[in-house]
């Protein structure tokens, strides 16, 4: 595992109550660079407890055609065998246990401490900057952030980050491009286009309807990620410019003309200020933290502020 530099912080209070809290995180993970989806994960964590996909499908009240195609698809993204089928079940291969034990330890080590959590974009520099931490959809960052759970907190869309309570630091600004795959469409789709929820996609919306673009919203997900698997369906997207080295080769890119008016930035905040329980030199050391990973973060497809 790659070594990240670290910022010593004090533990909140409010981790002792953790064991009451009735909040369910979000864990994100990546193999060989690729992202395993939230879904992903949880059949795959099925599948290890009943070895049996009609039995995980019954569970998550999903057609059992709707397990394979995912198990399908996470073997082709991973380009790993994940399952051992055979008339008496579904096993898991050695890599696809590796990887449910380690989503288990994480999911058992985020109840014991305070710990850095980022939305999608944000966590696309948090993992430059932190060891620990989680990556999930905004709307779970807040339940997090809402329970005490954080001691800081990176925040993708900049409307957020005066809603919290704390002081937030621009760290990098972003911007929107234009997504289609050319096997299915000759052009971007205006009137077939997938939302993120919790995302700086409202800037979009509203530059959309200021340049008089009519345009429909025809999916809203919670995952960019999902969002570039969907791209394959037919959907067109407006996609973070960081996120542009997710793309496949057959995923076509336009730089919008309006595309200055689609920037947005990429703010943290340390939210252990809430309990007054913060080493008060955070900021400078957040800051020569950034700057000491400025390269990696330009590298990532950011423009630092700082």
């Amino acid at each position: 595992m790659e070594e990240k530099a670290r910022v010593n912080y004090k533990k909140s209070s409010n981790s002792d109550n953790l064991k009451d809290t009735k909040l369910s995180p979000v864990i994100q993970l990546k193999y060989s660079n690729q992202i395993i989806t939230n879904n992903q994960l949880q059949i795959l964590k099925l599948l290890k407890l009943h070895k049996s996909q009609h039995k995980v499908a019954e569970l998550l009240k999903t057609p059992v055609s709707s397990i394979n195609i995912q198990m399908k698809r996470l073997e082709s993204k991973l380009n790993l065998k994940l399952l051992d089928s055979s008339p008496s079940g579904s096993t898991l291969s050695k890599e696809a246990e590796d990887i449910v034990s380690y989503y288990k330890s994480l999911d058992k080590r985020i109840l014991e401490k305070p710990f850095v959590a980022c939305g999608f974009i944000s966590g696309e520099i948090g993992k430059l900057l932190f060891e620990d931490i989680l990556i999930s959809s905004f709307e779970n960052i807040l339940r997090l952030y809402n329970s005490g759970l954080t001691k800081v907190v990176g925040i993708d869309d900049p409307y957020w980050s005066y809603r919290l309570e704390g002081e937030p630091f621009p760290i990098a600004k972003d911007y929107y491009v234009m997504v289609h795959n050319s096997k299915i469409n000759d052009r971007f789709d205006y009137k077939n286009m997938i939302g993120i929820h919790h995302s700086a996609h409202r800037i979009v919306w509203k530059t959309l309807k200021q340049q008089q673009i009519n345009f429909k919203i025809t999916k809203v997900v919670k995952n960019p990620f999902y969002a570039i698997d969907l791209l394959d369906e037919g959907y067109s997207l407006f996609l973070n410019h960081s996120l542009l080295r997710y793309l496949k080769k057959e995923h076509v890119v336009e730089i919008p003309k309006y595309y200055e008016k689609t920037y947005y930035s990429v703010n943290f905040m340390n939210t252990l200020k809430i309990s007054n329980d913060v080493d008060s030199n955070f900021e400078k050391e957040f800051e020569e933290l950034i700057y000491k990973k400025e390269k990696e973060i330009k590298n990532a497809g950011f423009e630092l502020i700082i």
